[in-house]
């Protein structure tokens, strides 16, 4: 078999090395004269319209089956070569990949947000409607046990009705404005707490600064929030001490 113009590549010659004796041998064994040859030639042109003749040529001349083999792999071969040598087609480019939006992250508070406890004031024990009975108790009882619950939008909701009704009640405004803040809304409970404080007694006094102070933090105004820790660190009271760690933790430049 003739190599090709640039020869046989290693991969090539690697395929090629199983058959390399038997196509010798094939060519030593079977070479043919002149006179062979034209009779050969004769007797394909007679048996031309009779190919399973000459299928059983093939099967009972094995040097002819050899001789094909090796044509098949060449010619795999040269089909290889020929595939490599082409360029690979242009692929469409891949989809930009689109990173997915990282969550936003929560903010940090330095001042802790705790439930309070429940309880009411001396003049909502002692209040009296025109009727001389007290419904407060019996009008906060809903709202109280929603926030009790930690069912905070309720509370809020039962609290908001109460307003108009009972203006000059602490425990309205109060719990509402600690509800507010549960539900990261601190400017709502600003709104509530401020109105608190205008109605404190001393039983409320207290916490209506605390948790004004938590409010003031979380609306982006740690300057305030300090100034009232400031005042609670100062006051003779039990709780005096946990104001003055608190304010310890919030820088001024905060």
């Amino acid at each position: 078999m003739k190599p090709p113009a640039d020869g046989w590549d290693r991969e090539e010659q690697e395929t090629l090395a199983p058959f390399q004796e038997a196509l010798a041998v094939i060519r030593s064994r079977h070479a043919l004269s002149e006179h062979d040859k034209a009779r050969l030639l004769r007797r394909i042109q007679q048996e031309d319209a009779q190919r399973p003749a000459r299928a059983a040529i093939l099967w009972t001349q094995p040097w002819l089956l050899a001789a094909a083999g090796v044509v098949l792999v060449a010619g795999g071969i040269f089909l290889l070569r020929d595939l490599r040598a082409r360029p690979l087609p242009d692929l469409p480019a891949p989809p930009p990949t689109v990173a997915a939006a990282a969550p936003p992250l929560a903010p940090v508070y330095l001042l802790a947000l705790h439930k309070p406890d429940l309880k009411v004031s001396p003049a909502a024990l002692t209040y009296r409607s025109a009727a001389k009975v007290n419904p407060l108790l019996a009008s906060l009882k809903p709202a109280f046990d929603a926030f009790r619950a930690g069912d905070y939008a309720g509370a809020n909701r039962e609290f908001s009705a109460l307003e108009p009704r009972y203006p000059k009640s602490v425990e309205v405004f109060f719990y509402q404005g600690v509800a507010r803040l549960f539900l990261a809304d601190a400017p709502g409970a600003i709104a509530s707490l401020t109105a608190a404080e205008k109605i404190a007694d001393s039983a409320f006094s207290w916490d209506i600064q605390w948790y004004r102070a938590v409010a003031d933090e979380r609306a982006g105004n740690p300057a305030a929030a300090r100034e009232r820790l400031g005042r609670l660190c100062l006051r003779a009271d039990t709780r005096a001490a946990g104001a003055c760690d608190a304010l310890k933790t919030l820088p001024a430049g905060k």
